[in-house]
């Protein structure tokens, strides 16, 4: 396997070497160059299209078992931003890569759209959105491009988190940013997401509401992005979320730690309901998450960088009908290591070998009364990634 993983690597960077560049710079994630350039008129002077692609080799593992092997488009989101004018911007973007199907959303979009909203600038330091958007958590994770990750925590992989509604942004002084931010509670309809919890009834305002902090220090090398959420999932059901982002920067190096604790009267997330067996409209009632999530990008060569990635989550059962059962189900480790070459800054494409692993550990309860085992996943990826701006 490690000879074929070399051979492949080999043959990628051989193909792109005629597009290698002397005077690139060490940082990843500059605004490209676009690919066309257009006279695009005095209204439309600043819209971009870019698209967002992660193509690769995906190998698959299950206990040190090889799986299977095969190409996949593991990213295509299409996206178009511009300035209409100096106070009015907008953003769109679709998804194309693990579409699924929609018959039921909450805001009548397709769920594969991630972000469909529009932003007035009131004043300087104030503006408002609406439309669909990311929600405000305080989370590095959630907010990076997804095309540079190679793999999620579980509250983000499985999370409900493009959602309709509206919010307010103020930069109190510089550097400070305080947002606040009124969203539906999820994309889903109730029916498709909740209707056959027993004794759960559909709330009147499905709404849900964050507040997020972000700071930067010392000159931007160190940032924070720290959020407190609630969401009115159905009726007294609600679901409350901490998510505390930390990020240190330095010319060469990129550190970021979350943490991430959420309680949930009605199973959001969806890890132990389905580690229960229920279908995807039964969810477990009172059950709590807590996820760590750290990721370090470093270049050491004007080409070259490496991503490491590490995390953990740990989910609970309060619920649980049996009152002698420790609450505590499962507890997942996540590692990821990654080589980039970067091929061509003006465009901002890079190859890159990259290792996906997970490992199950479950609680004595899982393993003798719902039949779980300790397991782990593994996957090795070599491809291309590139937020391409088109123009």
């Amino acid at each position: 396997m490690k000879k074929v993983i070399l051979i492949l690597i080999s043959v990628l960077l051989c193909s792109y070497t005629f597009a290698q560049d002397t005077g690139l710079e060490t940082e990843s994630k500059d605004s490209p160059q676009p690919l066309i350039s257009l006279n695009k008129g005095k209204y439309f002077k600043d819209v971009n299209m870019i698209a967002n692609m992660r193509f690769a080799s995906n190998s698959n593992f299950t206990d040190s078992h090889f799986d299977n092997s095969k190409f996949q488009m593991n990213e295509f989101r299409l996206e178009i931003s511009g300035q209409v004018t100096d106070k009015i911007s907008f953003v769109f973007r679709d998804r194309y890569a693990n579409n699924s199907s929609d018959p039921n959303t909450t805001d009548r979009l397709k769920h594969s759209i991630d972000l469909a909203n529009v932003t007035y600038d009131i004043a300087p330091n104030f503006s408002l959105t609406a439309g669909k958007m990311l929600s405000e958590w305080g989370s590095y994770e959630l907010f990076l491009n997804p095309v540079y990750m190679y793999t999620y925590n579980d509250m983000v992989q499985y999370g409900d988190f493009f959602l309709s509604g509206v919010k307010a942004s103020w930069t109190a002084a510089p550097h400070q940013n305080f947002t606040v931010q009124v969203v539906n509670s999820n994309s889903r309809s109730f029916d498709m997401r909740y209707g056959e919890t027993p004794g759960v009834e559909a709330a009147r305002a499905p709404l849900g509401g964050t507040v997020n902090w972000k700071g930067d220090f010392a000159d931007e090398k160190f940032s924070t992005m720290w959020s407190y959420s609630i969401y009115n999932l159905a009726k007294n059901q609600h679901w409350n979320l901490l998510a505390l982002g930390n990020q240190f920067k330095m010319p060469n190096l990129t550190l970021q730690y979350d943490f991430k604790y959420s309680t949930e009267d009605l199973d959001n997330t969806g890890v132990i309901s389905n580690l229960l067996g229920y279908n995807p409209a039964h969810r477990a009632q009172d059950v709590k998450y807590m996820e760590h999530w750290v990721r370090a990008e470093y270049f050491f060569a004007p080409r070259w960088s490496t991503t490491i990635m590490g995390m953990t989550n740990s989910n609970y059962w309060d619920g649980n009908p049996d009152s002698d059962a420790n609450d505590h189900i499962r507890t997942q480790w996540g590692f990821t290591a990654a080589l980039e070459y970067h091929i061509y800054k003006p465009y901002n494409v890079k190859l890159f070998a990259a290792y996906v692993g997970r490992y199950n550990n479950f609680s004595d309860y899982a393993k003798n009364t719902l039949n779980m085992s300790n397991n782990n996943t593994a996957q090795v990826l070599i491809g291309i990634v590139s937020p391409l701006v088109l123009f």
